[in-house]
């Protein structure tokens, strides 16, 4: 039924369903829409060997993937392990270079030591002590010591080390002057005794 008056009397697209509603017992039951199935020519679907092929494919694509991931991985750990072991080598080469100049610098300094000694004992050999104090007493006016200018020193053959406590003051200062002269004048008396002894 068509509304000739009103708001949606110039709607003349929208029409108006009245249904005829009764009051029942249950709920209200709306049929389904009933679905119409699709229809696929055959062609258009793949065919089971076409599907396993590809999914064969697929999974091969994907061990192969796997395995140059892992081959990759190998190289790169061999590469690793080879650059260590070529730097290790490389500085025990370097150490072992720098050993070889090591021992030729000391070969050659100990044959300069032997050619210097060599050299000073030519040069001793070569020198007139006589002429030297001709020279001297000539050229400078120098004159052979009298005996009494000749003092003998008596070196003993062992070391002494002698301590001294330390200072706690100025009167202490005097006092530890006082025998640090002692001690010297000791040493000095000791070193006499034994040059008389001799």
């Amino acid at each position: 039924m068509t509304k000739t008056s009103g708001n949606l009397a110039l709607n003349t697209g929208a029409t108006m369903k009245t249904f005829d509603v009764r009051r029942s017992a249950g709920p209200v039951k709306r049929k389904k829409p009933v679905l119409k199935p699709k229809r696929v020519s055959v062609s258009a679907t793949p065919r089971r060997e076409v599907v396993q092929q590809a999914q064969v494919k697929a999974i091969r694509q994907q061990l192969a993937f796997q395995r140059l991931r892992m081959l990759l991985g190998a190289i790169l750990t061999i590469f690793v392990i080879a650059g260590a072991f070529a730097f290790v080598v490389y500085r025990q080469a370097t150490i072992l270079e720098m050993n070889f100049k090591n021992l030729a610098i000391e070969r050659q300094i100990s044959r300069l030591d032997q050619e210097r000694g060599q050299i000073s004992e030519e040069l001793a050999q070569k020198t007139n002590l006589d002429l030297i104090r001709q020279q001297a007493m000539d050229k400078l006016g120098l004159q052979d010591p009298a005996g009494s200018q000749l003092v003998q020193v008596v070196i003993p053959q062992s070391d002494r080390i002698i301590f001294a406590q330390p200072s706690a003051g100025t009167s202490e200062n005097e006092a530890f002057l006082a025998s640090v002269y002692r001690t010297v004048e000791g040493y000095f008396k000791s070193l006499n005794q034994q040059g008389k002894v001799k």
